[in-house]
């Protein structure tokens, strides 16, 4: 199965999947990694800084329908924070998403949703931070 990885180098996950220059995509067979392949993501904007930004009438730079098309061969996407366009529309295409609760090496993090050590994480992130639900009174 592939599994792409958000990644900001090749040893760290990236803290916003959209903002991302990179995706590593693991190919994962019988508990191991057989290869490695990095896509770039020409969404990113270089010397951006780390902060989520919209424009002035709150859309976002990028278009989330071409991260389905750039990753749409992998069975689950992972990153540490995802905006919450770019999580729905991955999931409508039937791509699995993972959100770390901490940073690790990508590898590691594509052997254990291999795995099945990854569960899914109920809220969407921005940025790295938790999104809260509404709150039934």
């Amino acid at each position: 199965m592939k599994v792409a990885i958000a990644i900001t180098t090749d040893s760290e996950v990236s803290a916003h999947f959209g903002r991302s220059p990179a995706f590593l995509i693991c190919s994962v067979e019988q508990g191991q990694i057989q290869s490695r392949e990095v896509r770039a993501n020409d969404q990113a904007t270089p010397g951006q800084n780390r902060e989520h930004q919209h424009r002035p009438d709150h859309s976002h730079a990028h278009d989330h329908n071409r991260f389905v098309q750039l990753l749409g061969d992998c069975h689950a996407v992972i990153g540490l924070g995802m905006g919450s366009g770019a999580r729905l529309a991955l999931e409508a295409a039937g791509i699995n998403v993972r959100l770390l609760e901490q940073p690790c090496p990508p590898d590691e993090a594509a052997l254990r949703y291999a795995s099945g050590q990854l569960e899914a994480h109920p809220g969407s992130c921005c940025g790295g931070r938790q999104v809260q639900q509404p709150t039934q009174l």
